[in-house]
């Protein structure tokens, strides 16, 4: 039996990249931590983590071991958080911006509706503009959108650089002039943030191809008509991020991310616990995001 305790500090100092930082996190002395790995490895017979002096890398069996403690120390925390809930029932209208939902959305309405099933979800996706606007109107209870300048009771999520994306097979196109763009129609966000870099540098450019959709900006992407951005973290399956540089493009902003709920919701049990949820599954998905050297 592997003793979960000791996954939760592999788990620490992978997240960490650090014994000194995991050993803080964790509230116990660096000894102990290195101590522990060092059980763990013992009981799983195989070497894990390569120390030096100022990383850690993970070994091939890491990354495997890795895997399994994600999914047990995750299925311990889902239960922990299922038994510790208060019932929780009602209903959640949310917004979201197309690009957060179809990357993170997922696995955060997944664990929540194991924690929370009987809540109901309504989920409505478009620009950000419109979402916020319709929030104003009292039609949502959430919105998580982009938004460049943000009400005072919104709370800030995520800063995400934007990046210029091309089919894998057509780099070059980053260094025709006037710049052919696959962009969303607007009051897309992003779409004003690149057109204003690119006034701001002179770089001429025009609009080769609009789309509501992510889907429907990768399809002008991959078919050749254009260049479009998405924040790194959002690229879709596909399509390449180009070294702005070496096509003489500027770099683009960062994407602001938000959460904002309608005024009067703070005895909404349903809403606060989705809100809390999000907060708790982003802060995971960012540490999953850990890169193995």
């Amino acid at each position: 039996m592997i003793d979960t305790t000791l996954l939760e500090s592999f788990l620490t100092v992978v997240e960490e990249a650090s014994f000194t930082q995991a050993a803080d996190r964790l509230g116990l002395t660096q000894s102990s931590v290195s101590q522990q790995i060092k059980r763990l490895e013992n009981q799983v017979g195989r070497r894990l983590l390569q120390r030096s002096t100022h990383k850690v890398t993970l070994l091939p069996d890491g990354e495997r071991l890795l895997v399994h403690a994600r999914r047990i120390c995750g299925a311990i925390q889902d239960a922990e958080r299922e038994f510790n809930a208060p019932g929780v029932s009602g209903f959640v209208h949310m917004g979201v911006a197309e690009d957060f939902a179809t990357s993170r959305l997922p696995d955060i309405l997944r664990r929540f509706r194991r924690i929370y099933p009987d809540v109901t979800l309504q989920i409505e996706i478009g620009l950000s503009v419109n979402l916020l606007q319709k929030l104003h109107e009292g039609v949502f209870d959430i919105v998580l959108a982009k938004a460049r300048q943000s009400a005072k009771d919104a709370e800030p999520l995520l800063d995400d650089p934007l990046v210029w994306v091309a089919a894998p097979e057509e780099p070059e196109i980053g260094t025709l002039r006037p710049l052919p763009l696959a962009l969303h129609p607007e009051p897309s966000i992003s779409r004003a943030m690149v057109i204003e870099t690119l006034e701001r540098c002179s770089i001429p450019f025009r609009i080769a191809h609009t789309s509501l959709s992510i889907t429907g900006l990768r399809a002008g992407v991959l078919a050749g008509l254009g260049l479009s951005v998405f924040g790194r973290s959002f690229v879709p399956e596909g399509l390449e991020v180009l070294d702005h540089e070496a096509v003489g493009l500027p770099p683009l902003p960062a994407l602001p991310f938000i959460l904002e709920k309608q005024k009067g919701s703070e005895g909404n049990a349903a809403v606060e616990a989705l809100i809390k949820a999000i907060h708790e599954n982003l802060a995971l998905l960012d540490r999953r995001r850990f890169p193995v050297a």
